[in-house]
């Protein structure tokens, strides 16, 4: 099972550090300078068999007396589907009492568990007014950034409706609706973080997990922005992102690298002289040595980055337009 957990951690874009592989898992997740260390519990979520509810999955709670909360660290307590490729997700707060001589176990409907195949997570009330959370893999980081916010929608009928629709589509203007609050505030972050993992994974899928700029996969990808989507012009659409190497994107954000609206690939020689007079251009013929001469494009031409926007972002990024004519 630990398994499971380290590729959902890479699917949703971090890394991990295992600190314990006995069960319950230790496992730190870390992406630049963010870490969350996290005590996983994880069981298999399988039907009950006859006579139960066909259109119930469960997991059946073992070798466990009581999860464990500590400061600091996140309880996750998770089943895992091997056939639908999902995971569940149960709020620990609303079972800390001791399980001593007990062997309880925790549904979800089949439901709950298809509609977070095709949308990336979905929610489901159950009987304890616990929210219950069937999510894809590459929602794993999202739904451990958001954890408590995620299950603490069970308090506003309003919010769970809110954050049912979020799961399908992007909802700005309900979201505003809400009266300013920390609960605004909450769903904001969970869209913006739903809107990031989909933006990330359709920019990987449509470069087929390749750096735009070297072609290096190993999984050291990342979906960037030409036009940053904190910008009031940025968006999510795919002509909006290029898949890149992690160094390649630091290099491109950092204007030290673009791309020409005919899509070759320059060096910022400006930039390039600004490293050299303060001795921090080592590296350079090695960092030139991995880039083509035209980046890498997607199979279908309506993917393809917009010039316009190309040019704009790398604007923003330090470049002159002409440079990128």
């Amino acid at each position: 099972m630990i398994d499971r957990v380290l590729s959902a951690v890479l699917a949703s874009g971090w890394v991990s550090i295992v600190l314990s592989e006995s069960h319950p898992f230790r496992v730190t997740l870390v992406q630049s300078e963010s870490r969350i260390t996290i005590l996983c519990y994880i069981w298999n979520l399988t039907h009950g068999g006859y006579p139960r509810d066909p259109n119930e999955l469960r997991i059946q709670i073992t070798g466990v007396d009581r999860f464990r909360v500590e400061s600091g660290v996140k309880t996750l307590v998770l089943g895992w589907s091997d056939a639908d490729k999902i995971f569940a997700g149960f709020d620990v707060t609303k079972h800390l009492i001791s399980m001593v001589g007990r062997s309880p176990s925790f549904q979800i409907r089949r439901e709950t568990v298809s509609a977070a195949a095709v949308h990336g997570f979905s929610t489901q009330v159950r009987g304890n007014q616990e929210i219950a959370i069937a999510f894809r893999p590459d929602f794993f980081a999202t739904y451990v950034q958001e954890l408590r916010s995620l299950h603490g929608t069970a308090q506003y009928a309003e919010d769970l409706k809110v954050l049912q629709k979020i799961a399908a589509e992007p909802i700005d203007q309900e979201i505003q609706d809400i009266p300013p609050s920390p609960r605004r505030t909450v769903l904001q972050q969970i869209q913006r973080k739903v809107r990031d993992q989909r933006f990330r994974k359709n920019v990987l899928a449509a470069y087929d997990h390749r750096c735009a700029m070297s072609g290096i996969q190993l999984d050291l990808l990342d979906a960037a922005h030409l036009i940053p989507v904190e910008h009031d012009k940025g968006t999510d659409e795919i002509k909006n992102g290029i898949c890149l190497s992690a160094i390649h994107h630091r290099a491109f954000d950092q204007g030290l690298v673009g791309i020409r609206k005919d899509y070759s690939i320059a060096v910022n020689e400006r930039r390039l002289g600004e490293l050299k007079l303060v001795g921090w251009d080592g590296g350079i013929d090695l960092f030139k040595s991995t880039l083509r001469d035209h980046i890498l494009l997607p199979a279908r031409r309506q993917m393809y980055p917009d010039p316009e926007y190309l040019v704009f972002g790398q604007s923003l990024r330090g470049w002159e337009r002409r440079a990128l004519a």
